[in-house]
């Protein structure tokens, strides 16, 4: 995959018009995101009385001389995001396309973060994490996270994908938007780990990305199907009905997650593989509200 397939000049231009709209979360520093925390941007906000043990260089002495009483000037703070992106290159996502589309979407999320002043880390994970970015800052720091995304491949038979590596200290320490782009058909479930990362503070944003036939599937016959993640095979009829079983079990489980996701405060989007990147950002996660432009 070339830079230029990942995502084209045209749409980088729209996407530098977009910010994230992350929750306000605990920062290390400051940034260009304007908060209602109080801070030390040059924009006022409002008085407050003097404590003792305030900064003394924001008494406003026009004040104390008019009502003779002490009061501080305050600021909007201003912070950037963090946004983590984790990608899912566990075999089952190299089915119909589903892993390309996860490509195309972190490298669109992260571009426009990094072009609105925001920070971005990038991890690629299977039953572990398998690669991560350093910690990115700056447009120009793009290419970084492009390189890392177009370097992965989906896993070979025999490795599962798993969100369990958060249980074992994979939760951020610094709180952030996590957006996590998988397909989600973990054999241990995803409940645990995803109330994980939200005990870490951070906002969760779900993307579950589905091939067209997993989401509609026009099998038919006696096949022999494989399971891309563990090589097991199993002799199958496939019928209109069994066809009708299945679809209701695919909606069942993406009903489920979703469901999941709206009490627990999180954000999710479900995707075909077969959507476009500019669908995906335009359409899917605009909405949320997740970005905005």
């Amino acid at each position: 995959m070339s830079r230029d397939t990942l995502l084209s000049p045209a749409l980088l231009a729209r996407l530098e018009r977009l910010r994230l709209q992350a929750r306000e979360t605990p920062s290390l520093r400051g940034g260009s995101r304007r908060t209602r925390q109080i801070g030390t941007s040059i924009e006022f906000a409002e008085y407050r009385p003097y404590i003792p043990g305030d900064d003394l260089r924001h008494l406003d002495w026009r004040a104390y001389a008019r009502l003779h009483r002490l009061f501080l000037k305050t600021f909007l703070d201003e912070r950037d995001a963090l946004l983590y992106l984790y990608v899912d290159v566990s075999q089952s996502m190299a089915f119909g396309g589903k892993l390309h589309l996860a490509q195309q979407l972190a490298a669109a999320l992260g571009y426009l973060a990094l072009a609105g002043a925001d920070r971005v880390e990038g991890a690629v994970f299977a039953e572990k994490v398998l690669a991560r970015t350093p910690r990115l800052t700056g447009k120009p720091s793009a290419y970084r996270l492009f390189e890392t995304l177009q370097n992965i491949h989906a896993r070979e038979f025999g490795e599962q994908g798993t969100l369990s590596w958060l249980s074992r200290g994979g939760v951020p320490r610094e709180p952030g938007l996590v957006v996590v782009l998988s397909d989600f058909l973990f054999t241990d479930g995803y409940v645990e780990s995803l109330r994980r990362l939200q005990t870490g503070r951070n906002q969760v944003v779900v993307v579950q990305i589905l091939s067209a036939d997993e989401l509609d599937p026009a099998f038919a016959g006696d096949l022999h199907l494989i399971d891309s993640e563990t090589g097991l095979g199993r002799d199958v009829s496939i019928s209109p009905h069994v066809v009708q079983k299945y679809k209701l079990a695919v909606s069942q489980y993406t009903a489920g997650l979703q469901d999941f996701c709206r009490r627990r405060g999180m954000h999710y989007v479900l995707l075909s593989a077969e959507d476009s990147v500019e669908d995906a950002v335009f359409r899917r996660l605009m909405p949320t509200g997740v970005v905005s432009g």
